[in-house]
């Protein structure tokens, strides 16, 4: 979920940290301040030289695996670098679903919640707010208590494919209305293709095409 740009820090004289671990969280921290907890383990420990004198650290591309490289000059005054792997969780408060839901449904706020959801796990960043959810259309399906992301949501369109419409047509100053199903979605402005069964006895339905004046209205003029 976070940008891949390797960032470093060039440490002042007795402003060392103890540990790489120790500025990791520090540089987490200052990253992302909504998050509650971080929990950092080293793995794949590196085979530090422990008469290396640290200049900098630099942190690679953040997720769930985090690198940080050790910058300094070794006991004759060569640059040196160690290389230290992390596992890191950080929990904070993320919209979730409550229920599973399928795609193209319009979220409403029973749907949603605020959950601790680990983000650093997660392929996106969750949303933080549930109201920028609500009234959004979901692009996939989503399971109970998955986090929830801007790239998952779009537009409700004024007119949706399977929803009756209801359909002017204008005849000169004779203006009649009518229902259809429409075939796609389409926005305010854009033609769309539209279906109606015949009527009984009449053989006034089948295919043919509007414009979206609004949500669920669509004009024909002949």
């Amino acid at each position: 979920m976070y940008t891949a740009v390797l960032t470093s820090l060039v440490l002042a004289a007795g402003s060392l940290p103890e540990a790489p671990a120790t500025w990791l969280e520090s540089e987490l921290r200052r990253r992302d301040t909504t998050v509650t907890q971080w929990q950092i383990r080293e793995v794949l420990p590196s085979h530090a030289a422990h008469d290396l004198r640290v200049e900098r650290f630099e942190v690679g591309p953040l997720g769930s695996r985090t690198l940080v490289l050790v910058h300094g000059r070794d006991s004759v005054g060569r640059p040196a670098v160690e290389r230290h792997w992390y596992e890191v969780t950080g929990f904070a408060p993320r919209v979730v679903m409550t229920r599973p839901l399928g795609a193209l449904t319009t979220v409403t706020p029973e749907m949603v919640t605020l959950s601790s959801v680990d983000v650093m796990a997660q392929s996106c960043a969750p949303l933080s707010d549930s109201a920028s959810a609500v009234g959004m259309r979901l692009l996939q399906s989503r399971h109970q208590g998955d986090a929830l992301c801007a790239s998952m949501l779009g537009k409700v369109p004024a007119v949706a494919r399977g929803n009756t419409v209801v359909v002017q047509v204008k005849a000169g100053s004779v203006v009649l209305s009518t229902e259809a199903v429409a075939r796609a979605d389409a926005g305010v402005g854009e033609r769309v293709l539209l279906y109606r069964s015949p009527n009984g006895s009449s053989n006034s339905g089948g295919y043919f095409r509007g414009v979206v004046t609004g949500p669920g209205e669509v004009r024909i003029d002949e």
